[in-house]
């Protein structure tokens, strides 16, 4: 981050911030994530880069889920999901649609299944080892919701 501040680089600025956001998420600390997620979004939004600011807004998402608050989680996840549909980015799309599903699972189970019945459908074409734990753990949450 000192770098891309020093630098005056909005883009390493943006992309560090996604991954600081990352490292706070995996410290048990997601408030904070908002904050770097929130910032590389319109970091992003002003450098015309819809794909990060959608990766931003999934992990804007992904924090918002992990605050509890599942409702403007799945506004965020919505959005993502939206913006790498109309990219072509299959694989950020099915991300996105398995948080909206996890974000929606408890209040509308049947909405859930239905987005990870999307998600798992982009990523049939998929088979590197990361590919293949995500749709266990899709079909697993799935085989829970059920």
């Amino acid at each position: 981050m000192d770098i891309a501040l020093t630098l005056r680089d909005h883009r390493l600025e943006g992309y560090w911030l996604l991954t600081l956001g990352d490292a706070q998420q995996a410290n048990g600390e997601p408030a904070e994530a908002l904050a770097s997620y929130q910032r590389s979004a319109a970091l992003h939004r002003r450098l015309g880069n819809r794909s990060r600011e959608a990766m931003a807004w999934n992990s804007t998402a992904d924090a918002y889920r992990r605050l509890g608050r599942h409702e403007e989680a799945a506004q965020f996840h919505r959005r993502a999901a939206a913006v790498h549909h109309e990219l072509g980015d299959t694989w950020d799309e099915a991300m996105a649609l398995d948080g909206l599903a996890e974000a929606l699972a408890a209040e509308e189970p049947q909405a859930a299944l239905g987005h990870w019945a999307d998600a798992l459908r982009l990523l049939a074409g998929y088979d590197d080892p990361r590919a293949v734990a995500a749709r266990e753990r899709m079909e697993s949450r799935r085989a829970e919701t059920c």
